[in-house]
């Protein structure tokens, strides 16, 4: 009697944890981005200081902060069910808004101020398109935010049915 109320109760263990999973799965892209963009704030800062540029440095810093902190509040998800994520939407809001302001400071003055590194036009035409790379992972990063807020995500779906089923 005492197995078979065990072996229930690992099941019911297993199920929990396998929709707890899922549930975590929903943000793994998202959790993917803003480490990449955690590590390239990272990085440009890094750089920054040892050119001394002050308004790269102070951007750059702040970017990386608020990276980290969508970077935890992903990491939360593990035991927290809500479907939103407000620091990580704001975070991405703003670096779509961070990296077009960089996309026209790049062909002006203020460019030796934030990318010192900059040697010629075709690495200014290659940042640029880092820049842009990182807007358009923003904007699809938002969609799914939404999609997941509404419940339109396929894991939305997957877990409904591991529910209905187990």
């Amino acid at each position: 009697m005492l197995n078979k109320f065990q072996s229930k109760s690992v099941a019911e263990k297993k199920k929990a944890d396998s929709i707890k999973y899922l549930y975590f799965s929903r943000y793994l892209m998202l959790r993917y981005i803003v480490i990449i963009f955690l590590f390239t704030n990272l990085f440009w800062l890094l750089v920054l200081t040892q050119y001394q540029r002050w308004l790269g440095i102070i951007i750059s810093g702040i970017m990386t902060i608020l990276a980290a902190i969508a970077a935890i509040e992903q990491l939360t998800k593990m035991h927290n069910r809500k479907p939103d994520v407000p620091a990580t939407r704001y975070y991405f809001w703003l670096q779509i808004g961070v990296n077009v302001v960089l996309v026209c400071c790049a062909f002006s003055p203020l460019k030796d101020q934030l990318f010192p590194f900059l040697s010629n036009m075709s690495s200014v035409y290659l940042i640029c398109a880092f820049l842009l790379i990182g807007i358009l992972l923003c904007y699809l990063s938002e969609r799914r935010i939404r999609n997941i807020r509404v419940g339109k995500d396929k894991y939305q779906k997957l877990i409904a049915t591991f529910k209905k089923n187990n």
